[in-house]
C-alpha cells in the first residue's frame, strides 16, 4: 500500500509540473507601439519562453519569477508573434505605425546639416549665400559671357576656386564631425547608430524606413556646458530632419526640463508634438531619453 501510495504521489507531481509547463499569458492580445519598439509582457510555467515574429526567426527569452517580457521593433504593417512556452502556445497580433520616412534620405539631410556645425561661421554665410544666389549667378555669367567674355571666363575661375576652397573646408569638417554622423545605410532592427560620450542616437529600422529614433543623454553631461551644447545641437539637428520646429520643440522642452527637476521620476514621461512628429521624453537616475515618432 506505501508503495501503491508513493508511485501515485510521484506521477501526481510529474501530472502537476507538466500542467504547470503548459502555461503562457500576455497581458494584451494587441499591443501598439510605443518609442521604438512594443513591450510584450506575459508569464509562462517554462523555463523560457520563444517567440516568432511574421514566422521570422525564433528567439528566446528567460522567465524570471514566473514572468517574461520582450521587445518587438515596430513596423509599417500589423505584425504576428507566435509565443511558445513548453507546450503552451500563444499568439498577439503589433499593430502598425507610420514611419518618419526613408532612412537614406533623412540620415543623408541630417549629416549634411551636422557637418555644417563645423564649419567656420565666416564659411557657413559663404554657403547659404551661395546656394540662396546660385541660379541668379549663373543666369549673370551667361549673360556676362554673351557681352564680355574674358570677364566672364574670368569670374566663373574665380567662382571656381571659390568652390575649391569651400569643398576643402567641407572636407575637413567632415572628418571633425565623423562620429556624429549616422551610417549611410543599416540593417533591420533597433541600434545605436551614433555613440558618444555626450549622446547616443538609436534607430529602429525597418525596410529601409525609419520608424523612430531615441536620443539618450547621460544627465551628468547636462551639467556641463560642453554636454549641454553637443545636447542642444543634436537634438535641433534631429529635429530639423525631421522637420519639426526646433525653437517650438526646446522651448516645450526646457519646461519639462524644469518640471522634472522638480518632480523627478524614472516613470513620468511627458509628450511634446510639433509637425506631426512626438517627441517623448523620460528620465532615469542617470539618463535623459527623448524618443521621436509619428
Amino acid at each position: 500500500m506505501k508503495k501503491f501510495l508513493l508511485g501515485t504521489l510521484g506521477l501526481l507531481a510529474l501530472t502537476l509540473a507538466g500542467c504547470s509547463n503548459n502555461k503562457v499569458t500576455t497581458k494584451k492580445n494587441t499591443y501598439r507601439p510605443t518609442a521604438l519598439t512594443a513591450i510584450v509582457k506575459g508569464t509562462a510555467g517554462a523555463k523560457h519562453v520563444s517567440y516568432q515574429i511574421d514566422n521570422g526567426k525564433k528567439q528566446t527569452v528567460k522567465v524570471n519569477g514566473g514572468a517574461y517580457f520582450f521587445q518587438v521593433p515596430a513596423a509599417t504593417k500589423d505584425q504576428t508573434v507566435k509565443i511558445t512556452a513548453g507546450s503552451a502556445k500563444k499568439t498577439i497580433t503589433v499593430k502598425k505605425v507610420k514611419a518618419l520616412g526613408n532612412y537614406k534620405v533623412l540620415a543623408a539631410k541630417y549629416n549634411q546639416m551636422v557637418i555644417g556645425t563645423y564649419l567656420p561661421t565666416k564659411v557657413q554665410k559663404q554657403l547659404q549665400s551661395a546656394q540662396k544666389t546660385q541660379s541668379a549667378t549663373k543666369k549673370k555669367l551667361t549673360a556676362l559671357a554673351k557681352t564680355d567674355p574674358i570677364a566672364a571666363a574670368a569670374a566663373a575661375q574665380k567662382q571656381q576656386a571659390a568652390a575649391k576652397q569651400l569643398q576643402a573646408e567641407m572636407a575637413t569638417a567632415k572628418k571633425k564631425a565623423k562620429d556624429s554622423l549616422l551610417p549611410t545605410t543599416t540593417k533591420d532592427g533597433v541600434k545605436n547608430l551614433v555613440d558618444t560620450k555626450y549622446t547616443t542616437v538609436r534607430a529602429n529600422v525597418q525596410d529601409g524606413k525609419l520608424m523612430g529614433l531615441a536620443m539618450i543623454t547621460p544627465t551628468k553631461q547636462m551639467k556641463t556646458k560642453t554636454g549641454q551644447k553637443k545636447f542642444g545641437t543634436t537634438f535641433a539637428l534631429l529635429g530639423s530632419t525631421l522637420n519639426a520646429k526646433p525653437k517650438y520643440v526646446i522651448n516645450k522642452f526646457e519646461k519639462v526640463l524644469k518640471d522634472a527637476k522638480k518632480n523627478s521620476s524614472s516613470t513620468t514621461t511627458k509628450t511634446i508634438t510639433s509637425n506631426g512628429i512626438r517627441f517623448n521624453t523620460g528620465f532615469s537616475t542617470d539618463h535623459l531619453y527623448i524618443y521621436m515618432t509619428k
